[in-house]
Order: C-alpha cells, then sequence, then structure tokens
C-alpha cells in the first residue's frame, strides 16, 4: 500500500478514493454505526472524548474537502458534479437504487462524495498523467 502511495499508478487513485471512503463512511452512513450516530445517541454527548473524536471526524473532512477544491477548482469540480448528476441519474432510471428508499439514495450520494474526495485528493496525479505538466502550489496561503 506504501507502494501505491508513491506511484503515479492507478492504485495511488483507488488508495485514495479508499481513505476518502473510510473518513466519510466513518463520520455517518446508513447503518447506524459511524461516529456521526455514536455521538448523536450517547448517554453523555458532552464527555470529552465524544467531542474530541467528533471534531476529529469534522476536521478530517474539512481537510479532505479544501484538498479536493484546491486539486479541482471551480472548474473541476463543476466537471465532477455534473459526472456524479449524471450516474445519479442513470443508477435512478437503471432501478440500480431505490427512489423511494433514503437509505439507498444516501449510500449512493456517500459513495460518490467519497469517489469525489478520492480524485480531489489525486487531481495533481491525475493532471500530470493526463498533460504531462507538474502542478506546483504557490504556498501564498503559508
Amino acid at each position: 500500500m506504501i507502494k501505491a502511495l508513491q506511484d503515479s499508478s492507478p492504485a495511488v487513485l483507488l488508495v485514495r478514493v479508499l481513505i476518502a471512503a473510510v473518513v466519510v463512511f466513518g463520520t455517518y452512513n446508513p447503518t447506524g454505526k459511524s461516529i456521526f450516530h455514536w455521538v448523536y445517541h450517547n448517554d453523555n454527548p458532552t464527555d470529552a472524548w465524544v467531542i474530541l473524536v467528533a471534531i476529529i471526524a469534522i476536521l478530517l473532512n474539512i481537510a479532505l474537502l479544501i484538498a479536493a477544491w484546491k486539486a479541482l477548482g471551480m472548474l473541476g469540480t463543476i466537471i465532477v458534479l455534473i459526472l456524479f448528476a449524471a450516474l445519479a441519474y442513470l443508477s435512478l432510471q437503471e432501478g440500480w437504487v431505490a427512489a423511494g428508499n433514503a437509505q439507498s439514495l444516501q449510500w449512493l450520494g456517500l459513495i460518490l462524495y467519497s469517489v469525489f474526495l478520492g480524485i480531489g485528493l489525486s487531481g495533481a496525479i491525475l493532471w500530470r498523467r493526463a498533460t504531462g505538466q507538474v502542478v506546483v502550489d504557490d504556498a501564498d496561503d503559508v
């Protein structure tokens, strides 16, 4: 797995999508076994451990979202969202996802969000593979 993180192979995209999926589905999923449900149904939601884990989950999601936004930019994000809207429509039309079932719609949304974050985390790698150009950060926010 470490080798996959160093290469620019397709395994890198898969590993990064899986990392994003662990964060997303660990934070919330429709099964009821997630950090959200643990905090919501906790007898003592003001316990220091509960607050710490909730804050870490929120910060991880925000960090992944910022990384995806920086890698894709507004145009890239719009392109990915249009692609995902078409995939969601196809999933509903073909009956892969039941429109009347809230859980299946949540699963679809969470999967697409995980893939979006994974693509965002791999944005520089994908850009380098597609164009041959290396992405260099301006570091204006440091």
